[in-house]
């Protein structure tokens, strides 16, 4: 190859490169965003006021959650279920249905609502250090959420005029458990 065919073609991929970098291509290595919308169970711890309790929580649709209470002890074994129709709640074989401002609903219903809204939180996010943090309102609250930039993983939510903050782990997909299918289960993603 002739001096100035070399000398045009390191030239090209230079350019390339650079056109690839100021965000005239793309960029191969590029994250895409989280996906907000998934499905998944996930540990939380939960402050809320006086309230200090660890549950499990279901996201099966994105206004569908299941709350397992697991600590203190009072709350060990209650299920607390929100979708669109409202709320439900049980202990054991039990069902009852709970007073609207109880820290055993409310709690739950905060953080469905914050963590619902995230998918469309696109102008309140920065990050840093490989985490996303989002600040958004909802019913005149505050939320601070942060998230996993590379997996999307829930880290915390903070709400602080309703001292509510929550420690998330161990995110996971929500796989459910069809009996009618001999206890074939399904990963939704």
């Amino acid at each position: 190859m002739s001096q100035n065919k070399s000398k045009f073609v390191k030239s090209a991929a230079i350019l390339s490169l650079v056109g690839m970098l100021c965000g005239c291509g793309t960029i191969p290595f590029t994250q895409k965003a989280p996906n907000f919308d998934s499905t998944y169970t996930i540990n939380a711890e939960i402050t809320y006021d006086k309230l200090k309790a660890k549950a499990n929580l279901t996201r099966m649709e994105n206004n569908e959650w299941e709350f397992k209470f697991t600590e203190p002890k009072q709350l060990n074994g209650l299920s607390v279920k929100l979708n669109q129709n409202g709320y439900s709640a049980s202990l054991g074989g039990l069902s009852f249905s709970a007073e609207n401002n109880s820290s055993y609903i409310n709690a739950p219903r905060l953080i469905a609502s914050a963590v619902g809204k995230l998918s469309d939180a696109a102008n309140s996010i920065s990050t840093s250090d490989g985490v996303l943090t989002i600040n958004e309102e909802l019913d005149g609250n505050r939320f601070i959420i942060t998230v996993n930039e590379r997996g999307g993983e829930l880290i915390s939510l903070k709400c602080p005029s309703r001292r509510l903050t929550v420690n998330f782990s161990e995110q996971k997909p929500y796989t459910q458990t069809l009996p009618e299918d001999g206890g074939v289960t399904i990963t939704a993603e």
